[in-house]
This record gives structure tokens, sequence and C-alpha cells, in this order.
């Protein structure tokens, strides 16, 4: 027997609420943001659950927890419409909002009293109502009689099939107790309509993730005009395509290289060593752009990485001074952290650095001794070539 809930449906829903930072940055889409990881945490669990259990149940409880998991999974879908204008087309008069549970009006006289039948909703509605006794007075549907009120006492998970007709589907049985009739009744619903019907509701999900699409592509066309100012400089260069990713709500390292540009040199023998590494950073801002402007933001922090790895000295320790120095002297660290950046500089200076510049934590900023460790790693590197 096929699952009868497809599970990439929710599994697309999260891949296009993942795809951009703007539903969880952005005011307006928050609310999406939010439902939308509500409803995926229990989507999930309700479909395996579902998925698992498709054959009829042998006890009420079995069928209870069917129908809780199948009601969580259809409310998701209706939700995610709701908050996204979408309209289902499971509308009232529609052909399509009766496919499942017609002929059960028909056969148990479920009708309204111009003769119509209630649709598929509103039949789900109802079988919820009494399988669950909740409420335990079950008077909403309109298709009962003029304050006609009803009570379910118990469920018949799984009726045997001699008390069914011949080549009947598997069916389960809901007590009836009404104010209309004196004795009780049994309304008989085959299992896999109920099934049916819960996936025929959550597939609607996908008409809420064309829509998440639509808002994205929509984004992305107005990202694609936001072209990066080629300034007097590559610091302004660079700024100007820091503020574009920040209005896309993307993180990346170009702050980096605006810092590793801006250092200036505190020895005049590291002068000409620190101008000849910012003048590579800044061959770098033509492909950068075109990263920015292309949308390609995996292109670009894929590109940053290289740009900015470390190839670190083979001596002993050198990959852990290095890690400390780069985790410690930041504006994030404390100040234990910072002393301790600054003690592993001094000691990558004496292993290593002394070679190829000239460090003095002393006398330095943090970014400018992170850059003469780069710079000194660089040299050490092509040295041993």
């Amino acid at each position: 027997m096929n699952c009868p809930i497809d599970e990439k449906i929710y599994q697309e829903l999260r891949k296009a609420l993942n795809e951009t930072e703007i539903f969880c940055c952005e005011k307006e889409y928050l609310k999406l943001y939010n439902l939308g990881y509500a409803l995926l945490e229990r989507v999930e669990k309700c479909a395996a659950y579902v998925n698992e259990h498709i054959e009829p149940p042998s006890t009420d409880e079995e069928f209870f927890l069917i129908m809780m998991y199948g009601a969580m999974l259809v409310d998701a879908a209706g939700l995610l419409l709701k908050e996204l204008k979408i309209k289902s087309p499971y509308q009232k008069g529609e052909q399509i909002s009766y496919c499942y549970f017609a002929d059960v009006c028909e056969n148990q006289n479920l009708q309204f009293n111009d003769g119509t039948i209630p649709t598929d909703k509103e039949v789900w509605e109802y079988i919820r109502a009494l399988s669950f006794a909740h409420p335990f007075e079950t008077s909403r549907p309109q298709f009962l009689e003029k304050g006609e009120i009803q009570y379910s006492p118990a469920i018949i998970a799984n009726i045997k099939p001699e008390f069914l007709p011949v080549d009947a589907e598997p069916t389960i049985g809901i007590l009836v107790y009404s104010t209309a009739f004196p004795e009780i009744k049994v309304l008989n619903i085959p299992y896999m309509r109920i099934l049916d019907y819960i996936s025929s509701r959550y597939q609607l999900l996908a008409l809420g993730t064309e829509r998440i699409k639509q808002i994205i592509a929509e984004k992305k066309q107005e990202w694609v005009k936001q072209k990066v100012e080629i300034g007097a400089n590559a610091i302004d260069t660079l700024k100007s395509a820091i503020s574009i990713m920040e209005n896309r709500h993307e993180e990346t390292a170009l702050g980096d290289l605006v810092l590793l540009l801006e250092v200036q040199s505190t020895f005049e023998e590291n002068r000409l060593q620190i101008r000849a590494y910012q003048s590579k950073i800044e061959s770098t801002i033509p492909p950068i752009v075109t990263f920015v402007e292309s949308l390609d933001t995996d292109g670009l922090n894929n590109y940053l990485e290289q740009i900015l790895q470390i190839t670190k000295p083979k001596y002993g320790g050198a990959d852990y001074q290095i890690q400390k120095i780069f985790s410690g002297l930041n504006q994030h660290a404390d100040k234990r952290e910072q002393n301790w950046g600054l003690k592993q500089a001094e000691a990558f200076y004496k292993s290593c650095g002394y070679k190829w510049v000239k460090i003095d934590v002393s006398q330095m900023g943090n970014e400018e001794i992170k850059l003469l460790v780069r710079i000194a790693c660089e040299q050490e590197a092509q040295n041993k070539k």
C-alpha cells in the first residue's frame, strides 16, 4: 500500500523557507516564518506517523492517534494558505469538494434541508468532533435537524467484515446518540476515505511552497537591479558590496577584507609587504563585484574563503597559536581571550614570524597583528616550496 502522505511536499516547503533569510529578518514575513517552522516541526512527525499506520486501526486509541495527527496535517495546510492569502480549490459548490464522503452522506442520510449534501470538509469536521467527543455535544453541523444534539459514546475501530456488505472497504464505526431519534446509530466511514481526505488537504502545502518561491523570485528581481558602486578606492567599493549583501540579509566575509585594507603599518620595515598584500586583495574586487551583482552568494563565499585562507606553518604548536590569535584578537572576544591571543601572537613571532615581518604586540592593533601573521604564513609557505 502506498504511503498517503508525500513527505517531499513538506521537505520542499522547508527548502523554500531556507533559501533566503528574508523570512526571518523582514517584519512583513516574520509571522509566516514562525508559522512555517512551527507547522514543519509538527508536520514532519504527523506525516511519519500516518505513513506508518496506513493499515486499519485495531483499537479506538489507534484511530484517535490517526485522527489527531491527520487533523494537524489538514489544519497545517489550511493555516499556511490563510497566512499567504491563497484560496483553496476546495470551495463549496465545486465538484472537487465532494470526492471522499459523498456516498457516505447519501447512504447515511447526512444532508441539508434542501436535499444537498455537505462538503468533504464539513463531513471531516463532523467525524472529527464525534470521534474525539470534543465537544461532547455535537450540535454544530448544519445538516443536523434544527435543535438536534448528537453524542458519541464510542468508536468501533475496525468493523468486522461479516457486518459489512461483500467487498466493502475496511470501515470505522462511530456510535451516535441523537435527540432526533431514539435508537443508537452507527456512522460507517471507510478508513481509506479518511486517509485520502487527509492526504488531499495536506497536499495543499504545495500551493504555499509555490507562493513562497514567487516571493523569493520577486525579491531576486529587485536585487539583480542593484549595482555595486565602484568607489574611488577598493574600500569604498567593498562597502557598497557589503551594503547590498546586508540588504539581502546575507552574511559574508567582505568586512574582513575591509579591515585588512584599512591597516596602516606601524613599522617602516613592514610597509612594503603590507602594501603588496593589500594590492592582492584589491585585485580581487572585480570578481567580487560580479558575484554580488549576479546573486551568486555561494560563489562569493567560496571565493572569499580562498582569499582569506591561511596556510599554517608545519612546526609543532603552529595550528594552536594561529587559532588562538584569530579567535582572541577580535571584537567579540573577552579580555582573557584577548590577552591569550596576544601571548600566542608573541609565541608565533618567536617561532616563525620573525623571519618575515616585525610584530610588537605592545605597539600594534589587533588587525595589524593578524595581517602580519597572514603575511608571515604566506611567506613561510612559499619558502618551503
